[in-house]
Formats: C-alpha cells, sequence, structure tokens
C-alpha cells in the first residue's frame, strides 16, 4: 500500500512538472516581441469632398503611438493631422494577446473575390519576431469578426480626448471648405 501511495505522489509531480512546463512554453509564445509594432490605416468609402476622410494608427514596440488623420482626400491643400500618444506595456501586452487569440499569426487572412466597390476599408500591418503580417480589409466570412476584434483593439488604444479633439477639427474643416464652395 506504502508503495502504491509513493508511486502516486511521484506520478502526482510528474504531472504537475509537465503541466507547469507546458503553461510557461504557452505563456512565452504568448508574450510580446520586442519588435511588435501596428499600423492601422482606415478610409471612408467613395464620398465627395469635403466629407471623405482617412486616418493611420502607428503603435511603435516602445508604446510611443501617434493618429494622423487627413480630412479629405490626400492632396497638396489637404492637411495632416498628427496627435501623439503613449501605449504603456500593459496596453501592448494587451493588444498582442488579441492578435495572437484572433489568430493573427497562424492563419493565412482571405480576401473575398470580388471585393465590394465604393465603401470604406481598413488595413492592419503587424510587425512580430522580425515578419510583417498584413491583413486587408473585405475578408472571407469566417474571418471577419477576428479581424474586427483586431481593428477595434487598435482604435481603442487612442485615447477619447485624441479622437474627439480631431473629429472636432474635421468638423471645422468640413464647414470652411463648404463656405468657400458656396
Amino acid at each position: 500500500m506504502k508503495l502504491l501511495s509513493n508511486w502516486l505522489l511521484a506520478l502526482l509531480a510528474v504531472s504537475s512538472i509537465g503541466w507547469a512546463t507546458g503553461q510557461s512554453s504557452a505563456n512565452e509564445q504568448n508574450a510580446r516581441p520586442d519588435d511588435f509594432g501596428v499600423e492601422y490605416e482606415w478610409r471612408a468609402g467613395s464620398l465627395p469632398p469635403p466629407y471623405h476622410y482617412s486616418y493611420t494608427v502607428i503603435i511603435r514596440p516602445s508604446g510611443q503611438s501617434e493618429i494622423v488623420m487627413i480630412p479629405d482626400y490626400s492632396s497638396v491643400n489637404v492637411p495632416r493631422w498628427t496627435e501623439s500618444f503613449k501605449v504603456e506595456d500593459e496596453g501592448l501586452n494587451d493588444l498582442y494577446r488579441v492578435m495572437v487569440e484572433n489568430g493573427l499569426f497562424t492563419q493565412k487572412w482571405r480576401q473575398l473575390d470580388r471585393a465590394p466597390v465604393g465603401g470604406s476599408s481598413q488595413t492592419l500591418v503587424v510587425t512580430a519576431q522580425g515578419k510583417r503580417f498584413k491583413v486587408e480589409d473585405y475578408l472571407v466570412s469566417e474571418q471577419q469578426a477576428s479581424a474586427a476584434e483586431m481593428y477595434a483593439a487598435v482604435r481603442a488604444l487612442v485615447p477619447k480626448d485624441i479622437w474627439e479633439r480631431l473629429q472636432a477639427r474635421r468638423q471645422q474643416y468640413m464647414q470652411e471648405q463648404r463656405r468657400r464652395s458656396d
């Protein structure tokens, strides 16, 4: 009986070590690499000037980040507004975890054979472990929810006051352009 209980204790110890080792391997695989960076671009659909706009969110490995908004179709006379912000390590880790959980690094992202014409679009480019991963818009249906979750996670890192400031500037820009065309 004592031999059986010793054997069971040894088996429990070995399985616990194996589980702990598996956990640390999983945690290491999910650890954010030093070169993790993100560029997310959103473009409004086909709209007449001055209603069209686009923006790009750039998140660097250091956490130093920015959003660049162009309040109209890009041209020489159209301004580019840049707002800087900092994403702390916890935010970078959370963003990386969202990318892992949604299969960014493990699946082949497939676009529809016939993308819609004229609608808004978005693109995500992620750098991690020396590789670039790109997710275009208009994905096959089974990948759309994962992409939407990743896009939303990037947008959520931009502070609310910056979004509000940019939207106010855009509203002012549109009013000025309408007055000029009247």
